[in-house]
């Protein structure tokens, strides 16, 4: 990222895609950033084309080679359509512009370190819309697994579930559809960022229950680090009762969060004496057990202590920032997202 060249001027942009996420969640936070300008946007419906002209006052076209060939934005949004993510960044970075991919970052993961390596060999950003790792929630996690209240954790569950009906384009695997695709990539940046090491096991499973396409609207997945720790992870549009949203769980006590309040019991290690083993008749023909120091607190979830996913792209290509999204933990979750439906078979 060090080569990338720094300007305090604002960062022209153009946005390929004007549908739910090229519209919603991209042209209007940068719209409201006085440090992008929108020059140019493509979509092959003339009327989403007009309606950003007038709003912005940009240049309309109808695809991408067209406004890569004939505007100078030095950064380009990619929010096509899932299944062409991976071409259409590729044509961005070859382009010579910065380029930000809406999640998933690809399809395949060769795809993914395929791009990682040309931005890098480049010099240009890229930066992919794994947003949550910008929000409290994550950021909360991840501070209460740093604090050592839960001592050494060995264990995160994900339940990202609720009961919707889809019968949109995303249903359908040819466009890239489904939730592992959709929604996954979310939930899965947030729990290799708390797992804190590679993922090597991984169990998937991959269902479609009641959406009108092929593609699963029912994640399951299993993942295992190289150093034990696990993650059971659902991520669900068919279940019709919630779970917790978040659970950890440490050697000396676990979280339960919904993502705004978290409860915690745990035990302070040193107020107990170290247990040694007792290889002999049990006393009494008991169960041995103590009684421990519990305390419980609940905590509110605070507001993120980090900048927005578009505040942290301008302070990059500007002042030269970390970037808090890097392309390689992107790359991972394709990585692992891919493991997850091989092993579904």
């Amino acid at each position: 990222m060090s080569k990338i060249q720094q300007t305090t001027t604002p960062v022209t942009t153009a946005i390929i895609g004007l549908g739910r996420a090229g519209w919603d969640l991209h042209l209007k936070p940068m719209l409201g950033h006085k440090g992008f300008k929108i020059v140019a946007t493509a979509d092959p419906l003339p009327e989403r084309g007009a309606e950003a002209v007038e709003l912005t006052g940009c240049e309309a076209f109808s695809d991408i080679d067209e406004l890569l060939a004939k505007s100078d934005a030095r950064l380009v949004v990619v929010a096509t359509p899932s299944i062409s993510h991976y071409e259409d960044a590729l044509k961005v970075l070859n382009a010579g512009r910065h380029c930000i991919v809406e999640k998933p970052f690809a399809i395949e993961h060769a795809h993914a370190e395929a791009l990682v390596s040309l931005a890098r060999e480049k010099g240009l950003g890229l930066f992919v819309h794994h947003t949550h790792l910008h929000l409290a929630e994550f950021n909360h996690l991840k501070a209460v697994i740093e604090s050592g209240i839960l001592g050494d954790l060995f264990s995160v569950r994900a339940f990202w579930g609720f009961y919707s009906r889809r019968w949109d384009w995303q249903t359908l695997k040819k466009n890239g559809g489904g939730q592992l695709n959709n929604t996954c990539p979310h939930t899965l940046s947030v729990v290799l960022a708390l797992l804190g090491d590679r993922v090597e096991q991984v169990f998937g499973d991959l269902r479609n229950i009641k959406d009108s396409g092929d593609a699963e609207d029912h994640v399951h997945v299993m993942l295992r680090t190289k150093s034990g720790v696990t993650a059971d992870v659902v991520v669900s549009s068919a279940m019709a009762q919630s779970a917790p949203r978040w659970m950890l769980c440490g050697s000396r006590g676990t979280l339960t969060s919904d993502g705004k309040t978290s409860k915690i019991r745990f035990y302070d290690g040193s107020k107990v004496n170290p247990l040694t083993v007792l290889d002999t008749a049990a006393p009494g023909r008991q169960y041995l057990s103590e009684s421990l120091p519990w305390e419980e607190k609940e905590m509110t979830v605070e507001a993120s202590p980090v900048p927005s996913f578009h505040e942290n792209i301008f302070d990059v290509l500007t002042s030269g920032a970390a970037q808090i999204v890097t392309p390689e933990s992107a790359a991972e979750v394709v990585r692992v997202s891919c493991m997850a439906r091989k092993s579904n078979g």
